[in-house]
């Protein structure tokens, strides 16, 4: 390839190109749509596999949407590396927002007087309860540093976190998620299946002006 890059990056570096491209979000969904219309399957498997994604990014468990995603496209038979792609839908500009939405309308259907609506507050708490999981596990290991928080004392606060965290997130993630995920794949579908037909046609027209040539080279050697 004439401009294939000399030093190709990271896995780590691409990882984060895909949820903070460097060189801003529209082009980077730009590339997406243009990666997607690319994939080598059907256009309802590249749109499921993209939903299943969009899906993933609505549950609580952040760090493991990529294998959620799969784990989902896999089990529907849909496309993976769709699935991958389709987790753009939860980005950093895009998380504060699903996550507080998610929370307050979980609280709303408990209902808890909480209505949350601080996005970058409860990704904030998923960063301090990972923190506090890490300090017990060490812990329970021996392996903590003296005066360290005891493993009691992490699963109590895992316990708590997923009464007032965890559980409202998730519900609220269902009533927002399925939806989403039900619009992402009208969407991604048709938008496929016209670009696999403009080139299927772009293709046939070369093949038949191929044919045309190489009978006129024929016909003037005669």
């Amino acid at each position: 390839m004439v401009f294939k890059r000399r030093v190709q990056p990271s896995l780590l570096r691409r990882m984060l190109d895909f949820l903070w491209p460097a060189k801003g979000f529209v082009r980077g969904w730009r590339y997406i749509r243009h990666r997607l219309e690319r994939l080598n399957d059907t256009p309802s498997k590249i749109a499921l596999g993209f939903a299943c994604g969009a899906f993933a990014s609505f549950t609580p468990f952040f760090g493991l949407h990529f294998i959620i995603a799969a784990l989902l496209a896999r089990m529907l038979s849909a496309n993976i590396v769709g699935s991958i792609f389709g987790t753009i839908v939860g980005n950093p500009i895009s998380f504060p927002l699903i996550a507080g939405t998610c929370m307050a309308t979980g609280n709303f259907l408990l209902g808890r007087n909480n209505t949350t609506t601080d996005g970058e507050g409860i990704i904030q708490a998923f960063v301090e309860i990972g923190h506090v999981l890490k300090e017990g596990l060490l812990s329970a290991i021996g392996l903590a540093e003296p005066g360290a928080m005891t493993w009691v004392y992490a699963r109590d606060s895992l316990t708590d976190f997923f009464t007032v965290f965890m559980l409202p997130y998730g519900l609220g993630g269902l009533v927002w998620g399925i939806p989403v995920t039900i619009a992402s794949f009208y969407i991604i579908r048709p938008a496929v299946a016209a670009y696999q037909k403009r080139r299927a046609e772009k293709l046939l027209k070369k093949k038949i002006e191929r044919r045309e040539r190489e009978k006129a080279s024929l016909n003037a050697a005669e």
